[in-house]
């Protein structure tokens, strides 16, 4: 139950529109990629319009994991609360979960949106061919994106200016994962790098969903065995976390 009122508690907070930043990234961020995109079309010929108004989806959707989750856990040690976690009658690593969990389903409805202002907007099209498939894919992709989130909510807890290091991983992670161009066709060295992040196989599976290839299953459950070990390794890192802030009082290194 303690679960539960943290994931409603956490929801609540994020959809109750007083943070301007979070706003934006929800509502307006998706109205800008999908405006290049139009933009594109009016321009050029032969664009492929579908996929390019799913790839803006999911930018808005990295985005908003990236910032929220990623800061998850450096508002609480600015404000010097993250100590108190540690006596809370819940887990740090359920705080943790929580926000990461409700990140990623707020950024499916930044996804939702991205979709309504495409067809309802801009008059583009959304290409799915299978809403069921695309939606377990997305799903699929939703879990990936919230272990990545917390990920993110470790490592940034060690950095004072976190902002500058979320603003400067925003486009490569996306480049990395395979939004715009095909893991396949990048250089060796950056598909090793992203072949071990859960979220480009995610994004592929979201893709090949869309084109109804067979590997799509298949990418799908390797998407689930990926995320499954950062979770795990994650529940580890953050069990150790609480281990030194019962012993010291701080983060101290980790």
């Amino acid at each position: 139950m303690n679960f539960l009122n943290l994931l409603v508690r956490e929801l609540k907070y994020f959809t109750n529109f007083q943070n301007k930043m979070y706003q934006f990234l929800l509502f307006f961020q998706p109205l800008m990629f999908l405006a290049i995109v139009y933009f594109l079309q009016q321009m050029r010929g032969g664009v492929n319009v579908e996929k390019f108004v799913v790839a803006s989806a999911l930018i808005s959707m990295w985005s908003y994991v990236l910032y929220s989750s990623g800061s998850a856990l450096i508002a609480q040690k600015w404000s010097d609360t993250l100590k108190l976690l540690i006596a809370a009658p819940v887990s740090l690593f359920q705080v943790i979960l929580t926000k990461a969990i409700s990140n990623a389903f707020i950024a499916l409805l930044s996804m939702i949106l991205s979709f309504v202002y495409a067809r309802f907007i801009f008059q583009l099209p959304v290409g799915i061919q299978n809403y069921g498939l695309f939606l377990l894919s997305v799903l699929v992709l939703l879990f990936s994106l919230s272990v990545v989130g917390m990920i993110l909510a470790i490592v940034f807890v060690a950095f004072q200016n976190v902002f500058d290091y979320q603003n400067l991983i925003l486009i490569p992670v996306l480049l990395i994962c395979g939004v715009f161009v095909p893991v396949d066709s990048l250089p060796w060295v950056f598909r090793a790098v992203a072949y071990v992040i859960p979220m480009t196989w995610g994004i592929q599976g979201v893709y090949e969903t869309l084109a109804l290839s067979p590997q799509m299953f298949t990418t799908m459950i390797i998407t689930l065995l990926v995320s499954a070990v950062y979770f795990l390794l994650s529940v580890l890192i953050i069990k150790r976390m609480e281990l030194v802030l019962r012993n010291h009082g701080s983060l101290g290194a980790i």
